[in-house]
């Protein structure tokens, strides 16, 4: 098997949508490409008929036999260039012992997260340390840094527009700002929202568990008496009809951003920056609750460039409420998150993300 672009990342959530969009674009164009990961996300990668080689292991996070693991993917599938999520040291060093090109895929902001070089949250997967011992019984010689594995790539594809970033100054030679790569409605197109005459208010909390129950549960609450259309849609892992909801309100199981956010007229997000960017690519303004992670970084570039509030995701129904009237009210905050869906290509269309990759393919 050939594989021109071999696509190697982990099931964190949001990483996986710009990953799978990405595929899907360049597969349209005749290119043969493969997604290498963990078993839980074949499903995904096989609904979107996009080929999948999946790895399993006792311990996913082991650098050297992900080291070892990707570099014999890429010999054995023959890959002519590998796109690494930069939150796995590991497969950079894989693709690195077998020779290939590769492009670090940075699905947060960069510069708002710098530390030591790097975005922080390649930090969580390997310390220096780990990462020059498997240098070391390889061969290699050793990093100063982690950012040194990210200089070494022929590309770092970072997936917002470079207006949502900022200390442009600490950006790295190979650093480019690709901008999203946002999905298309696919199997959710004609879905139709809920009846009424309210604005809609679209409050998604992201797909993975991160105890946003007790969030979500204090907005409907919140909003329960606006003049609104709620709808909450919840990820897989948790249960339908928990929620109480009021006579304004209605949930649903997943439904895709491009279906969704064009009726919208607020999203009430956790700030992932791939509810963030999808929201902005609609023009839709913000109301952002961060959980966690890099979550609020992401909350305040919303904040920078005017296109919605952020609240600490304990806030009370009373600040919540009083969020959401601003926002609704005040037409400079759609106006902002407009000027920024005109830098960001509509769903399903070319980007420049997709563009870098075939340009270092045909270089």
């Amino acid at each position: 098997m050939h594989v021109q672009v071999l696509f190697v990342l982990w099931d964190g959530g949001g990483n996986v949508n710009p990953v799978l969009a990405l595929a899907r674009r360049l597969g349209g164009r005749g290119i043969e490409v493969a997604g290498y990961g963990p078993p839980s996300l074949a499903g995904r990668f096989g609904a979107e008929g996009v080929a999948y080689v999946p790895r399993e292991v006792p311990d996913a996070w082991d650098l050297g036999a992900m080291a070892r693991d990707v570099r014999d993917a890429c010999e054995r599938l023959d890959a002519a260039l590998v796109v690494v999520d930069y939150m796995l040291p590991g497969a950079l060093l894989g693709a690195e012992l077998a020779g290939r090109p590769r492009v670090a895929l940075v699905h947060t902001l960069y510069g708002g997260l710098l530390a030591g070089g790097v975005p922080n949250p390649m930090g969580m997967a390997a310390s220096v340390e780990g990462v020059n011992a498997v240098r070391s019984e390889h061969g290699l010689p050793p990093v100063g840094r982690l950012a040194d594995l990210l200089d070494a790539c022929e590309t770092v594809l970072v997936t917002c527009p470079a207006e949502l970033d900022e200390r442009e100054d600490e950006w790295a030679p190979n650093v480019r700002h690709g901008g999203p790569v946002l999905e298309g409605a696919g199997p959710d197109a004609g879905w139709q929202p809920p009846a009424g005459d309210g604005p809609l208010v679209v409050a998604s909390m992201g797909t993975t568990a991160m105890g946003e129950g007790p969030v979500l549960a204090r907005l409907v609450e919140a909003l329960a008496d606006e003049p609104v259309r709620v709808l909450v849609l919840l990820g897989d892992h948790l249960d339908r009809g928990r929620l109480r909801l009021p006579a304004n309100a209605t949930e649903s199981g997943y439904v895709r951003h491009a279906a969704v956010l064009p009726h919208a007229a607020l999203s009430v997000n956790h700030a992932g920056l791939g509810t963030v960017l999808a929201a902005l690519g609609h023009g839709v303004p913000q109301v952002c609750l961060p959980l966690g992670r890099e979550q609020p970084a992401n909350a305040r570039a919303v904040e920078r460039v005017g296109a919605g509030r952020m609240l600490p995701a304990d806030a009370g129904a009373e600040a919540m409420r009083e969020a959401v009237r601003e926002v609704l009210a005040t037409p400079g905050y759609r106006a902002a998150a407009q000027r920024m869906a005109a830098l960001i290509p509509p769903p399903g269309t070319p980007s420049a993300a997709e563009a870098a990759i075939v340009d270092l393919l045909s270089g």
